[in-house]
């Protein structure tokens, strides 16, 4: 072990019980107090610069204003059109959304909430003033001007018919129309996407962040969420996260730099109805939620979110702290929304006139209308023709993109998965630093076990692609729960291999980031069961954002899941759940029952671009089967006939596979009747042919699986043969699984809770 690799756990951590106290220091509130008069003598704005953030402030709430009255059907350029989708509008909150933006440059990259329309339009406008006529030409490509003046405003424009485009559910969305408002996204400015999910998008700016830390990339995550979004289980998490020591500390190696990303907390003070202060949190501030999480308290501080100049300091400060290694920083915004959460909800059962009246006497747009005129940089005509250039921009991209073409119906699933794989590693990336070489893994007989098949799978894409990083709980010094990554952390160093909290839907939602930003994170969950943890981050996220973002973004993730079925850890550390997964489109599922498919199946899952369950047999682990030494793939969707037979075909996978073979020798053995063994390898793409070929062939068909029956992919699979291969059945399709109920913990009554080979033959005598 290296001289600076001393393993966390040898290093001393003894009892001390003298008495001390714990300051947790202050959180500065409201300290900016410039105004644009200020800010232009200083020389920190400019009078066009000015202009362009009271232009972003007006053009989100043109915007969400003709949502309001295209709904009650009173906005006049689109008399009679039918708008349906959600009306989450963020009237009131345009200062906080252009501030940020304004001083974000194009590296960086900001998620946002299903409150994000002003989000996205801020980020895009912001980004768009910022671009080269080159840039610009290619937001426009079919315009002939050749100023930069007529490009910005022409890409301007396509800006926002584009977003009223996507809102409307059309072709020429952002997201093609498979997103809508509540999802937009623009990777194309390092918009990540809005997120439905309260809170959802929060580890998936953490995890881009992180990213961008290995990446020494210089950019930086804005991560806008509300204040309801804080209460949030994995929104905790995620400041956890960010905010680990072993980032910045001696373990950190030649990087000690936080993560690039500022927590910006959209506080409008209403979760949905329920008030964050004085009602569901504890604090009285949602900065305070900053304190429990870092020493530095991440440089919380409130901010007036109402002054469009506020929030831009704050954030252009927090860029640059972040740049030199500062992150994160965490903002709690003050700010409001006029409306309800949405159009359905008229507010007044839980809000005062009063109380909206006084934040409307601060209005973020109208206050800084009177700054530009006192400063005399736009008198009344000044910003009446702003006001009308807004108004008419936003009025002919409405008309044009309520005219444009629906999503053709027959692609109504298309972009559901990516069909791209890495043949060929950039260059870039191709270059790995090795620390100490790692033995290789030793054979007999050209034989290796199935722990160490997957072992060396993923070292060796590791050597192949610096982008591929390794992560989860124990995985580092101790070499997680069941040693497979055991050396790895002397290998690659900890920028590559490190430990997580024990935060499973953290570790998911952080690799989804971190795969959106360009790198490929393998992560472990240790035991299946814990993906209920993760729900979201897998359901919500990884599987939908390459379908939700119409194809925008591709997420290269690979979440290692093991299952302990007959171990006797009882009913929450024995589940085979990979129907789940199954259930919701978008995540290939991958389960290999031999040493040599596991290892090329992984090998396939690190380089393909989907996001990809791997689920990997416990008690499979240690047994040996031959793998070469030399580079090979498995085929991801292919099944493979593991023993030919004449009459009935046994669908397996994962451990039932070695099952399936064992009563296919008793059956041979014992009655005569030949069993052909289907070993699926993976569900998600199903190789239904195979399947299909073997029963047409012996017209009898066992589906087998360790998980219950009640809901299982074997119901899937049966269904499916039933229905294709009907002619040809001389039997009815039949399922074998563990019984529906939950997993004992006895011994006794587990060895009857999972399928036997007892099992097996009773199912398959009973249809010959």
């Amino acid at each position: 072990m290296g001289e600076n690799m001393t393993p966390v756990y040898l290093q001393d951590s003894r009892p001390d019980f003298a008495p001390f106290e714990i300051d947790c220091g202050t959180i500065p509130a409201f300290r900016y107090r410039g105004n644009l008069r200020s800010e232009m003598a200083e020389g920190r704005i400019a009078a066009s610069t000015a202009i362009d953030l009271l232009e972003d402030m007006l053009m989100i709430r043109e915007m969400e204003e003709m949502i309001v009255t295209v709904r009650s059907g009173a906005y006049e350029p689109l008399a009679g059109f039918n708008y349906r989708g959600p009306t989450h509008v963020s009237i009131g909150q345009e200062g906080a959304s252009v501030g940020a933006c304004s001083v974000l440059i194009l590296k960086d990259h900001i998620t946002s909430t299903h409150r994000g329309h002003g989000d996205s339009l801020a980020r895009g406008c912001c980004a768009i003033r910022g671009m080269s006529i080159e840039q610009l030409r290619k937001r426009v490509p079919h315009s002939t001007s050749t100023t930069q003046e007529e490009l910005l405003e022409q890409a301007l424009e396509e800006h926002v018919y584009r977003t009223i485009a996507e809102l409307f559910g059309k072709e020429d969305g952002y997201c093609r129309g498979r997103g809508g408002s509540m999802h937009i996204a623009d990777f194309t400015v390092g918009h990540l996407g809005a997120n439905a999910i309260v809170g959802g998008g929060v580890p998936i700016a953490t995890g881009a962040a992180m990213g961008l830390r290995y990446l020494h990339t210089g950019g930086v995550v804005c991560c806008f969420a509300g204040d309801g979004a804080y209460c949030n289980g994995v929104v905790l998490e995620s400041l956890n996260w960010a905010a680990q020591a072993q980032f910045t500390n001696e373990m950190a190696g030649k990087h000690p730099f936080g993560v690039p990303i500022i927590f910006f907390v959209l506080n409008n003070h209403y979760a949905m109805t329920g008030r964050s202060d004085r009602e569901v949190m504890g604090v009285s501030h949602v900065a305070q939620r900053a304190v429990g999480f870092a020493d530095n308290r991440m440089h919380a501080e409130i901010i007036n979110g109402m002054d469009v100049l506020a929030t831009r300091d704050a954030v252009m400060r927090a860029a640059q702290g972040c740049r030199e290694g500062q992150g994160p920083y965490f903002f709690d915004v003050d700010t409001y929304r006029y409306f309800g959460h949405s159009l359905s909800d008229p507010r007044n059962e839980y809000r005062t006139r009063d109380e909206e009246a006084a934040w409307k006497a601060v209005d973020p747009i109208l206050t800084f209308q009177k700054q530009l005129e006192d400063c005399k940089v736009l008198d009344e005509q000044g910003i009446a023709a702003v006001v009308k250039r807004v108004r008419d921009r936003n009025a002919r991209a409405a008309v044009r993109a309520a005219q444009a073409a629906d999503p053709p119906p027959a692609d109504v699933i298309k972009y559901m998965y990516t069909d791209t794989f890495v043949d060929k590693v950039p260059a870039e990336f191709a270059k790995v630093e090795v620390l100490e070489p790692l033995a290789p893994i030793k054979r007999a007989n050209g034989e290796i076990t199935y722990r160490d098949a997957i072992k060396e799978a993923v070292i060796e894409e590791m050597l192949r692609d610096s982008r591929v990083i390794f992560y989860g709980e124990d995985v580092a010094e101790y070499g997680g729960a069941f040693k497979l990554s055991k050396g790895m952390l002397e290998m690659f160093g900890r920028e590559r291999v490190f430990n997580t909290p024990i935060s499973e839907a953290c570790i998911c939602g952080t690799a989804v980031g971190a795969a959106m930003i360009g790198l490929r994170p393998v992560v472990e969950l240790m035991y299946m069961d814990f993906l209920l943890m993760a729900g979201d981050q897998v359901g919500n996220q990884a599987s939908k954002w390459h379908y939700m973002s119409g194809a925008q973004v591709e997420v290269p993730m690979v979440l290692r899941v093991s299952v302990g079925a007959g171990k006797g850890y009882g009913g929450q550390h024995s589940q085979t759940l990979e129907s789940e997964v199954v259930h919701v489109p978008g995540m290939y599922v991958i389960y290999p029952s031999t040493a040599y498919d596991a290892k090329g199946l992984m090998k396939s899952a690190i380089r393909d671009n989907n996001p990809i369950m791997f689920v990997e047999s416990q008690g499979l682990y240690n047994e040996k089967g031959p793998v070469p030494d030399k580079e090979y793939l498995v085929p991801i969707g292919v099944a493979d006939v593991k023993r030919e037979g004449s009459d009935v075909t046994l669908v397996a996978y994962g451990p039932a596979v070695p099952l399936a073979l064992k009563s296919a020798g008793r059956l041979q053995a014992e009655s005569g009747v030949s069993a052909e063994v289907v070993d699926l390898r993976t569900l998600v793409p199903l190789d239904l042919e195979t399947v299909l070929m073997s029963v047409q062939k012996t017209g009898r068909c066992v589906v087998i699986s360790q998980a219950v029956s009640m809901g299982s992919f074997t119901g899937e699979v049966a269904s499916r043969v039933q229905q294709e291969a009907f002619d040809y059945l001389d039997a009815p399709v039949l399922r074998v699984g563990a019984k529906n109920g939950i997993a004992p913990q006895s011994h006794v009554l587990e060895a009857v809770f999972y399928p036997r080979v007892e099992d097996i033959l009773a199912a398959v005598k009973s249809i010959m």
